[in-house]
Order: structure tokens, then C-alpha cells, then sequence
């Protein structure tokens, strides 16, 4: 088995973490706002939680963990290609994808509508195309997909203010659409049966937003993640200050974006929730470079004594993150579901980000533990078995 970069599993745990923070306020309202809508009136403490999030948390902890899919993929390749031929380890890295790929059919249709491995899985058969490709091809093929997602996120912008300034809404814009309360009520109060049409179609219609907005960021950071692995941004860092030094002025740039973009955010689902505007979402879609400061920040840092001990209890987690994923699912389902709990219905937004912040807690405790005793988590285990065989 390769040697692992422990920083990278850190950033990984960081990355689950953050992305808790989101799905856990959006988990009962269906495929509609990343971060869900208000039940009521938000007082100042879901004010500050949800702005808090929607600047610093939303879009940018996704964008790690796919940048760090791209990271793994290039480790996983060379490690492929020490012991195989190319077209084995294409053969094998395609049985790792169609893993995930189950895997995360599986999830979305079953616990969480939200799911993210389906659709990376799938980029991923792409991602494998530029494999055999040097390094200067990745740099060119992920600047042609950035530039492909600034331009679709533009048009998209441009027409969805058209088709909204066109079409104005009938009903009244200061109500949470209809279709909202309804899963809310399904997804708070139904059995688990009940919920599987429901989040079937709200996984449908996430998957579909993905292949027609999502794919060219998401290929945009696998590539970068590949470059950053095939070149040792991350195992050798000081070899590569420039890039880090670049990366942290990107991200302090961005702040400003993903601010006015929480702040338009917030207004809507304030102020007129059933007529959201596009704008705030662009913003936020530029915000979400300020990922590239928080891994800056941790690959920079990763010697000073508080950022080491940070890293070394992170790690663990990272290094188990398809189980950690899978579960957080579950404690969602368990805690806010009508099948479970039921909390989904009474919780505010302080409260549910305080719930996530316990779950990713135990998560950590409970990861040091179980890789203390088996050195790698159950679904992980599964995965490799896919990819290899057996375990080695």
C-alpha cells in the first residue's frame, strides 16, 4: 500500500467537515437552495449561522474534496502503474469508479438526495482520459475547463434573469415554494418508504443540475488535483512556494465574492424565497476559490506545533471518508428524518450547525479508534477489494 500523505488526509476530514455543515441545512428541504430555506423569520443567531455558512463554508469545502479526488487520483495512478500495465490499471482505476458509482446510486436514492460520489464517479471516467497526459497538458486541459465553467456559469446567470424578468411568478415571492413545504412535511414527518419517491426525484433533479452546470468545475478541480499530485505540491510543499503563496492571494480575493453572495442569498430566502435571483448564486460560485486559502493555510502551516496537533487528529477521519460520508447520512437521517428523530421540523439553523459540529466530533473520536484497530475504514476496504482484489 502507498505511503500517505498525511496532510492530505487531514484536508480530506476538514473537507467532510465543512460539507456536513451544508447538507445538514438543507436535508429536509429537498433539491431546491444549497442551504435550504426558513421556516420562519430568522432570528439573530440562524441570521449569523446562516451567513457565516453561506460565506465561508458553502461551495468551498466541496471544491476541496474534489480537488483532492483529483489529488488521489494522480497517487492512486502512479500506484496503479508501479504494478500494471496501462490498460489494467485503466481497468482497475474504472472498477474503483463504478464502486463509487454504486455506491453513491446507492446513497442518493436511499438516504440523502444530495449525494456528490455518483457524479464524481462518473467525471471520473473522464478524468481518466488525461491519465498518460504530462503535466503541461493537464495545465492547459483544466485552464480550458475553468474557462468553460466562468462562461456557463455567465450564460446561465444571463438566462435565468431573463426567463425570471420575462415570466414573473403569480404567487405571493415572500412564501417558501409549495413544492418545498411539501418536502419538507415528506421528509420531517414520512416514514423512510414514503421519503424514496421523493428523494429519487430530488436526486434526479441534482444529478441533472450537475451534468448541466457542475461537470466543468468538477473537471476543472479533478485536473488540478491530478497537477498538484503528479507534481508534489502537497508532499513537498516547500518546493513549491510560489504556487501556495498564489494560492492564498486567490482565496483572500474571492472573500469579498462569496460575502455579497451570502448576503444576496440571505435576502431572498428572507425577503422573497419563492423568487430567488441568480446573482447571489454567480457570487457564490466565484466565492468558492476562497477553498484554495484554507488548503493553502494547511499545507503552509502543517510544521507549526497547533496546526501539526490539528492535522494529527484530523487524519484518521481522512483517511476513512467514504464511511464517514455514508454516515453522516445516516445520523442525518436518524436525527432530523420522520423516520428517526424528527428534529428536521424544529431545529433552527444555529442548532443544526451546532448538531454538525457533535456529528464531525464523534466522527473524529470514533476514526482514531477504529484505523488504531483496523488501519482502514469498512467502506475503504470494500473500495480497495474493487480496485485490487484483495487487500495489500
Amino acid at each position: 500500500m502507498r505511503e500517505r500523505i498525511e496532510v492530505v488526509d487531514a484536508l480530506r476530514a476538514f473537507a467532510l467537515a465543512g460539507i456536513l455543515q451544508v447538507n445538514i441545512q438543507s436535508f429536509v428541504w429537498g433539491a431546491g437552495d444549497p442551504l435550504g430555506f426558513f421556516i420562519e423569520p430568522p432570528g439573530v443567531a440562524d441570521t449569523v449561522a446562516y451567513l457565516l455558512i453561506a460565506t465561508f463554508v458553502s461551495s468551498k469545502f466541496l471544491s476541496i474534496f474534489a480537488f483532492l479526488f483529483g489529488v488521489g487520483f494522480a497517487l492512486q495512478w502512479h500506484s496503479l502503474r508501479r504494478r500494471l500495465p496501462p490498460e489494467a490499471a485503466r481497468a482497475a482505476y474504472r472498477r474503483r469508479l463504478s464502486f463509487l458509482l454504486a455506491l453513491g446510486l446507492a446513497h442518493g436514492v436511499l438516504l440523502y438526495y444530495g449525494d456528490i460520489l455518483a457524479a464524481y464517479a462518473l467525471v471520473g471516467f473522464l478524468l481518466l482520459l488525461y491519465a498518460q497526459q504530462r503535466p503541461a497538458a493537464l495545465v492547459v486541459a483544466a485552464s480550458r475547463w475553468w474557462l468553460g465553467f466562468a462562461l456557463l456559469t455567465v450564460a446561465s446567470t444571463v438566462a435565468f434573469e431573463t426567463v425570471r424578468w420575462a415570466f414573473p411568478l403569480t404567487q405571493d415571492p415572500s412564501q417558501a415554494p409549495e413544492w418545498a413545504l411539501e418536502q419538507l412535511a415528506v421528509y420531517t414527518d414520512g416514514s423512510f418508504i414514503e421519503q424514496i419517491g421523493p428523494r429519487i426525484a430530488d436526486y434526479w433533479s441534482v444529478l441533472g443540475s450537475i451534468a448541466l452546470l457542475g461537470v466543468p468545475q468538477i473537471m476543472a478541480l479533478f485536473l488540478l488535483g491530478a497537477l498538484a499530485g503528479r507534481l508534489g505540491w502537497l508532499a513537498r510543499p516547500q518546493r513549491h512556494s510560489r504556487v501556495w503563496r498564489t494560492a492564498t492571494w486567490i482565496g483572500l480575493a474571492a472573500l469579498p465574492f462569496a460575502a455579497t453572495g451570502a448576503w444576496l442569498n440571505f435576502e431572498t430566502m428572507r425577503d422573497s424565497p419563492g423568487d430567488p435571483a441568480a446573482v447571489g448564486y454567480a457570487f457564490q460560485n466565484l466565492g468558492s476559490l476562497v477553498a484554495c486559502l484554507y488548503v493553502a493555510v494547511f499545507i503552509t502551516r502543517q510544521r507549526q506545533p497547533a496546526m501539526r496537533r490539528l492535522i494529527v487528529w484530523l487524519a484518521p477521519a481522512g483517511r476513512m471518508p467514504l464511511t464517514n460520508y455514508i454516515a453522516q447520512s445516516i445520523l442525518m437521517g436518524l436525527l432530523l428524518s420522520g423516520w428517526g428523530f424528527g428534529l428536521g421540523a424544529v431545529l433552527g439553523r444555529a442548532e443544526l450547525a451546532l448538531l454538525a459540529l457533535a456529528i464531525v466530533a464523534v466522527q473524529i473520536v470514533a476514526s482514531r479508534a477504529w484505523i488504531a484497530r483496523f488501519g482502514h475504514g469498512p467502506l475503504e476496504a470494500l473500495w480497495h477489494r474493487a480496485t485490487y482484489g484483495a487487500w495489500r
